[in-house]
């Protein structure tokens, strides 16, 4: 895993972070308290970007798996949370919905691994190409914040 490669300033912040991230992701769910999922998946993150930014580490194919890690994560913890609601379910809707999560997670580190890819074979060092790379990234972002919106 990333923090196991960290150096040891970043590998010792990284661990303190996952333990604090652990205890707000634990009292989200014991709480019911849905906004502390994303404070403790930011939490859980600082120490991968830590050491992507600090130890200048490349991104390699960890990067996908922390991407699936950290949405199946968020999605089971809502999930949790949800449950809680006490609205009685379809039968055979939980078997449904965890299959459909398992391949929205394997879908997402497919993704990732081909983004990856195909990052490494550009790799290019252009300030042109990061312009193009920032705006695509702050377009995709808007989209689906529209569609978000959108859906509630």
């Amino acid at each position: 895993m990333p923090v196991v490669r960290a150096a040891g300033g970043v590998q010792g912040a990284s661990v303190r972070l996952g333990a604090v991230s652990l205890v707000v992701l634990i009292a989200g769910l014991v709480l019911a308290q849905p906004p502390l999922v994303p404070a403790a998946i930011v939490l859980a993150c600082g120490g991968y970007a830590a050491e992507l930014a600090i130890d200048d580490a490349p991104l390699d194919s960890y990067a996908a798996v922390v991407a699936a890690g950290v949405f199946l994560a968020a999605e089971l913890a809502y999930w949790s949370i949800e449950e809680r609601e006490g609205v009685p379910a379809d039968p055979g809707a939980p078997a449904r919905r965890a299959a459909f999560v398992a391949l929205l997670g394997l879908g997402a580190l497919l993704v990732g691994a081909v983004l990856l890819e195909l990052a490494g074979a550009i790799h290019s060092r252009s300030l042109a190409l990061d312009v193009v790379g920032t705006i695509a990234a702050a377009a995709a972002l808007l989209v689906v914040a529209r569609n978000r919106a959108a859906g509630r």
